[in-house]
C-alpha cells in the first residue's frame, strides 16, 4: 500500500474510531476513576501516615476523606481532610490516545504485548497524577493547620512532579504513547531482521 493511501486510511480510521472511543469512555470512566482513586489515594495515605475514612465517587468527581488523630490542648481529636479529584482532569485524553493508536494500524502492526505495555504506562501516568495531587494537597493542608512542616527540598520535589505530570505528561499523553509504540515496533522489527539474517548462517553450518 502506498504511503498516501496509508495516511488516508489511518486518518479515516482515526476519525471514525474517536467518537466510538469517546462514547465508550463515558460509560467506563466512572469505574476506571473509582479504581484508580482507591489505589492512588491509599498510596498517598500510606506516605503521609494518614488513613482513608471514606471514598465517594460519582460520574465525574471523587471525594476522598483522610483522617488521623492529633494531640490538642483538649487531648486527642480526630482530624479530617477532604480532597476532591475530577476524573476528567487526568483522563480527558484517553479517547484521543486510543483513537491515535488505532489510527496508526495501517503503518505498524502492534503486538499484543506492546499494547499491554502501553496500557500499563497509561495507568501509571494516571496513578502518578492522583498520587502527587493527594500528597501535595495533604502536606499543604497539614502545614497550613500547623500540624506538620515539610522541608523545602520535599516541597520542591512534590511541586515539580505535580506540575510536570499535570502540564507535560498528561497533556502530551497520546503522542508519548504513540512514540513509545513506534520505538517498540522499530526495536521488534530490528531484532526480527537480525534473527532472520542470522538464520542462513546457522543452516550452512
Amino acid at each position: 500500500m502506498r504511503l498516501r493511501n496509508k495516511i488516508l486510511l489511518g486518518l479515516a480510521v482515526f476519525l471514525v474510531s474517536y467518537p466510538v472511543f469517546l462514547v465508550l469512555w463515558i460509560q467506563v470512566k466512572p469505574y476506571y476513576g473509582y479504581v484508580l482513586t482507591q489505589v492512588g489515594a491509599r498510596l498517598a495515605a500510606s506516605t503521609t501516615g494518614l488513613r482513608i475514612e471514606d471514598v465517594r465517587h460519582g460520574k465525574e468527581k471523587a471525594a476522598v476523606i483522610f483522617t488521623d488523630q492529633i494531640m490538642t490542648g483538649d487531648g486527642l481529636t480526630d482530624l479530617f481532610l477532604d480532597l476532591k479529584i475530577a476524573v476528567s482532569d487526568y483522563s480527558f485524553n484517553v479517547p484521543l490516545t486510543f483513537a491515535l493508536v488505532v489510527g496508526l494500524f495501517p503503518f505498524f502492526k502492534w503486538r499484543k504485548r506492546t499494547l499491554i505495555e502501553a496500557c500499563v504506562i497509561l495507568i501509571f501516568i494516571h496513578l502518578s497524577y492522583i498520587y502527587f495531587f493527594c500528597i501535595l494537597q495533604l502536606f499543604y493542608k497539614l502545614t497550613q493547620a500547623g500540624i506538620t512542616t515539610t522541608s523545602k527540598p520535599v516541597q520542591f520535589f512534590l511541586q515539580f512532579m505535580w506540575a510536570f505530570t499535570d502540564n507535560m505528561v498528561i497533556r502530551f499523553e497520546p503522542f508519548l504513547l504513540a512514540v513509545y509504540l513506534w520505538l517498540r515496533n522499530r526495536s521488534h522489527t530490528f531484532y526480527s531482521r537480525k534473527a532472520a539474517a542470522g538464520t542462513p548462517a546457522k543452516t550452512q553450518r
